[in-house]
């Protein structure tokens, strides 16, 4: 997961002219061929989507053959293809039929449904067209319109050209047309741990457009991998890293938390209590709470031994955070640390920072894979990576390292 500072900054389309070929031959019979021809530098993907005509309705996804190949499906009757164009980066902005939320991917597939990265709704992808999309599908049929009515000469023929290449150079912004449809970066960009495929979102966490995998657990390994190289560099004190990773997870497992409370329908009094949920106290209600509500078991495969270790370094959280490092009467009494006493300040260890890193993944890894028993990829993307690139899912590493 990486992030950058030009959020909410406008990428250009990709360029490219959509054609109408009008001819009028020599006994007077009209016929018009469409097409795309691009000649930029920069990437560029198409797609082609039916639209209702005269109307310019979406109606269904296309996918296209290669030479000689008829499109899938056929055309239905009252409909047309139109084609479009991708972002200068080769990615799609889309938009969220439920939510509304804005985001941009790496496809805009024909033969599985796109995920929203916020609220998780599976749907066909022309469901997620922006609205400068269906301004730009209404402008290419009444284009093709204007073409079909032309009043040519027998044997004589004309093109007529909507051309985004003119505009995506012009720079200019004022005096736009309205059909002119562009992209704009979110604030996460992040490649798919499970497809490969590459996501912009507002926000930090979400899912993948392509598999709907979220990404909070390779936020928290690329976070974790940065605190545990902080230590070793003596770049950040023990403190510090427990600090930092316990508050890491603990946003972490609450924004799984809200997807789940959000996406499963509830009575009202169990989804007050899930609403104060915290996850830096191993104590509290909040881990049998969440086993009891989704079947989502935090501990899974954590020995007594550990458990003890999380509580320890949980209070331990609590003391830098809000008394300075110095022990009080909350720390001894819970924490089940006798090497310390009220009003000692406590001096954390490389050793306990490193094993920390170590066990609250193993936590994550947990919530992840019984979300994802709750809420299934879209298989289709993730078969299609690994057998691409020859990876496969390490679904259990955390827990096999625990006990090598």
């Amino acid at each position: 997961m990486a992030t950058y500072n030009d959020d909410f900054t406008e990428i250009a389309h990709c360029g490219g002219q959509a054609t109408f070929a009008v001819r009028c031959d020599e006994d007077g019979q009209m016929s018009i061929a469409a097409g795309f021809r691009g000649s930029s530098p920069t990437p560029m993907a198409m797609i082609t989507v039916y639209a209702t005509v005269p109307q310019g309705f979406p109606v269904s996804d296309v996918r296209m053959g290669g030479i000689g190949q008829a499109f899938e499906p056929p055309c239905p009757e009252g409909c047309m293809a139109v084609f479009l164009g991708s972002d200068s980066h080769g990615n799609w902005g889309h938009q969220c039929p439920r939510c509304h939320g804005y985001f941009r991917n790496g496809n805009h597939p024909a033969i599985y449904p796109l995920t929203c990265p916020y609220c998780g709704l599976k749907s066909h992808a022309f469901h997620f067209l922006t609205k400068a999309h269906a301004r730009y599908i209404k402008h290419y049929i009444s284009t093709y319109y204007e073409a079909i009515d032309a009043d040519l000469k027998p044997g004589t023929e004309k093109e007529f050209i909507i051309d985004m290449d003119a505009i995506a150079k012009s720079g200019e912004r004022e005096n736009r047309p309205e059909f002119y449809y562009a992209s704009e970066s979110q604030q996460t960009r992040f490649n798919c741990q499970r497809c490969g495929e590459f996501n912009d979102i507002r926000g930090l966490y979400g899912y993948c457009a392509s598999c709907g995998c979220r990404n909070n657990i390779a936020g928290l390994n690329e976070i974790f991998a940065q605190l545990r190289k902080g230590v070793v560099d003596k770049t950040t004190s023990p403190e510090s890293v427990v600090s930092r990773a316990v508050s890491a997870f603990d946003a972490s497992c609450r924004d799984m938390i809200n997807q789940l409370k959000s996406r499963i329908p509830m009575k009202p009094a169990r989804l007050k209590r899930l609403d104060r949920l915290i996850f830096h106290d191993v104590e509290s209600t909040t881990i049998a709470e969440v086993k009891a509500a989704f079947e989502v078991d935090l501990l899974r495969g954590i020995d007594s031994q550990t458990v003890a270790f999380l509580r320890m370094m949980l209070e331990r959280r609590h003391v830098y955070e809000h008394n300075a490092g110095v022990a009080d009467e909350r720390y001894v009494e819970r924490s089940g640390d006798d090497s310390w006493r009220v009003g000692d300040l406590i001096r954390e260890t490389e050793q306990n920072a490193h094993r920390l890193l170590s066990t609250l993944p193993i936590m994550a890894q947990n919530v992840h894979d019984d979300f994802h028993e709750i809420f299934p990829l879209t298989e289709w993307p993730v078969r299609y990576f690994e057998e691409r690139t020859g990876r496969r899912k390490q679904k259990v590493w955390f827990r096999k390292e625990q006990s090598a």
